[in-house]
């Protein structure tokens, strides 16, 4: 069954909250339920099964990444398995989502948003955006939910839970992704309002930029988020590269780790 966007739109504008919930091993899934208000619509992608410990019975959406113009899921039908089993209230709304690698400045638009037979409604970033994403690097699915909400639902309530942008030590992150750019854009929505980010609740930020601008007033605010921004994305493009290396050579001593460690398990 087909999805209209005004229905989709609709769907949303009814929540008082629409929060985001990242795959990231930061996400407390039952923190985040007792903070967030009741009237909360929780967004979740297709490998959900990392953050949901236990079957989720508050009202939910799922997203997944449609690949090859929409004719197929990028995930496997396993993964869709286990998403469908934490939700045996069922969906408020399934979203398949279109983006694919950016494209340089003065390509031509797709002169119409894609549809996918596959999911009840498609959301088409890069139809919506265009060349907004840096060159050869692909949209994290979340992120791409999050824009689109900030342009498309101006009034939404939307929380980001798990965005951290930050490698954790058990599930990947993928060097096909900028997470850098990707940082600094939802940032500067968290900055002007548009957007919350469930982290900034439990601690404060150290305002290590704004210190310098403190001490040494010359620089404007201005001219520091520039220089900051140049110097973060040239030292964490390259730490990206070398962890996703990493992560690859380590697997077979994460995979043996694992296995002994249910031996240690099973002995006690």
């Amino acid at each position: 069954m087909s999805l209209r966007a005004e229905d989709f739109e609709t769907l949303l504008s009814g929540y008082e909250m629409v929060a985001l919930i990242a795959n990231s091993e930061s996400v407390d899934i039952d923190a985040i339920t007792r903070a967030l208000p009741e009237k909360t619509l929780y967004v979740f992608f297709t490998g959900c099964a990392k953050v949901l410990p236990k079957p989720f019975e508050k009202d939910a959406m799922l997203c997944h990444r449609l690949v090859a113009g929409g004719e197929r899921f990028l995930k496997s039908q396993k993964h869709f398995d286990k998403a469908y089993s934490l939700f045996a209230n069922g969906l408020k709304a399934e979203v398949g989502v279109l983006a694919e690698r950016g494209v340089p400045t003065g390509t031509p638009p797709l002169t119409l948003p894609r549809q996918s037979d596959l999911v009840p409604y498609t959301l088409d970033f890069d139809h919506a955006f265009g060349p907004l994403y840096p060159t050869g690097r692909m949209p994290t699915t979340g992120f791409a939910i999050a824009i689109w909400l900030v342009e498309k639902m101006p009034h939404a309530n939307v929380c980001l839970c798990g965005f951290t942008g930050v490698a954790g030590l058990q599930f990947a992150m993928y060097t096909e992704h900028d997470w850098t750019f990707e940082q600094i854009m939802l940032q500067l929505f968290v900055k002007n309002g548009r957007i919350s980010r469930f982290e900034d609740n439990l601690s404060e930020p150290t305002g290590m930029f704004a210190r310098i601008h403190d001490r040494f007033p010359e620089f404007s605010e201005g001219t520091i988020a520039l220089v900051a921004t140049n110097v973060l994305a040239n030292r964490f493009t390259g730490m990206e590269r070398q962890v996703a290396k990493l992560w690859s050579k380590a697997k077979i001593q994460r995979k043996i780790g694992g296995f002994f460690k249910r031996f240690k398990t099973f002995g006690h």
